[in-house]
């Protein structure tokens, strides 16, 4: 029998993590016809997990197949690494199942039957300063024996691949990328000049007149904003960029201090329009919009906005690291993450129309590779390869 644990879905708003997991599920359960187990450690019951989980699962389950664990947290249940063995995993959630699908890193060395385990990146290793504290402690001390004792790991890009092999020493043949997929039904052009009309004015309203660039996700350092304010000023000392507004759409991270200090204290920081969090319906609107779609990210495992710009046939520009030329299939300008002023100048070279770009066909094209379907065929073959029957 094969288990998932869904502890990525329990929380009220889904993360990056969260959001991978629901779709990769979504995916998954619409063909499988084997019997599954789905656990949720809610500790005290404090937090409705197994509700909260099951609402962003968007489908029925069996009670009896829903084990949720209230002894103790899951964080807390992997810190014990080997003494989680006196309380088993397949104790504590009542499991039956002979391998268990995990969708956030790691897995309790607890857990006696086969597991997989999702790794997104491996940032606790190569930039572990700009993670929390308490994240950070919890990979770089765990990660590492947690993937060298998985039966099969899935990451999201063939960067992260190479990285695992790398770092901690994992045979090739276990490692399976399941790229994010992009939903090209949502994430798309606007088909009307209905539609087209309402964008522009969910955008309007969101950062005002102009003409801007857009960048989304969180403020923290990692995604390297203070750099992309950086490049935006010099861009504002350039002449005929007086109208172009920087929209920072996202709500705050880790240690937005910096990323907030940069932005207060630029001479255009009444040209910088920070929209905090923002619906589904919006980022879209915001996303076709969009004169230019910057990620300076200085490390990603994958970087869904990247793919989700482009579905809507927008033109991206993005830091050269990491998994970022990947994500956007070769198409995007790539500039070293410290060079706040070759950002300036593939702003300026796009917006004057000085530069040749792809256009919004050959863009939607190249991130039609991604969808959560494939990506749940991925979590089929590693299930295979672990010798458990998925049908």
């Amino acid at each position: 029998m094969l288990a998932y644990n869904l502890q990525p879905l329990a929380g009220k708003e889904l993360t990056g993590i969260g959001f991978y997991a629901a779709n990769v599920m979504d995916s998954l359960l619409r063909e499988q016809t084997a019997p599954s187990e789905f656990h949720v450690f809610d500790f005290l019951g404090k937090n409705g997990g197994a509700e909260t989980a099951m609402s962003h699962l968007g489908r029925s389950i069996d009670p009896e197949d829903l084990k949720t664990v209230k002894g103790i947290p899951l964080s807390v249940y992997i810190r014990m690494g080997k003494l989680g063995r006196i309380i088993p995993y397949e104790k504590l959630t009542s499991s039956k199942a002979d391998l268990t699908v995990f969708f956030n890193y790691l897995a309790p060395l607890g857990l006696k039957g086969k597991n997989i385990i999702t790794i997104y990146d491996m940032v606790c290793e190569r930039y572990p300063e700009t993670m929390q504290g308490r994240n950070r402690r919890l990979l770089q001390g765990h990660l590492k024996p947690c993937a060298q004792n998985a039966d099969a790991i899935v990451t999201i890009s063939d960067f992260s691949k190479r990285e695992i092999m790398e770092l901690y020493g994992i045979p090739e043949e276990k490692i399976f990328v399941a790229y994010c997929g992009v939903d090209r039904e949502f994430y798309r052009p606007a088909d009307t000049e209905e539609e087209k009309q309402a964008d522009l004015q969910m955008a309007k309203d969101l950062k005002g007149e102009g003409r801007y660039i857009l960048y989304v996700g969180t403020l923290e350092p990692r995604k390297n904003i203070v750099n992309l304010v950086k490049a935006f000023e010099i861009l504002k000392g350039s002449e005929g960029f007086e109208d172009v507004k920087l929209v920072l759409a996202g709500g705050l991270g880790w240690q937005p201090e910096v990323t907030l200090r940069a932005i207060e204290g630029s001479g255009v920081k009444d040209q910088i329009i920070r929209t905090g969090y923002i619906s589904q319906e919006q980022k879209r609107a915001l996303y076709r919009c969009a004169d230019l779609f910057c990620f300076p990210s200085i490390y990603e495992g994958f970087g869904m906005p990247v793919t989700e710009a482009m579905a809507c046939g927008t033109n991206v520009v993005i830091s050269d690291s990491s998994s970022l030329p990947e994500a956007s299939c070769g198409l995007a300008p790539g500039v070293e993450i410290n060079d706040e002023a070759g950002f300036a100048l593939e702003f300026e070279e796009i917006l004057s129309g000085k530069k040749e770009m792809p256009s919004k066909q050959e863009l939607i094209d190249a991130v039609s590779r991604f969808s959560w379907d494939k990506a749940a065929e991925v979590y089929r073959q590693a299930i295979k390869y672990c010798g458990a029957d998925f049908q």
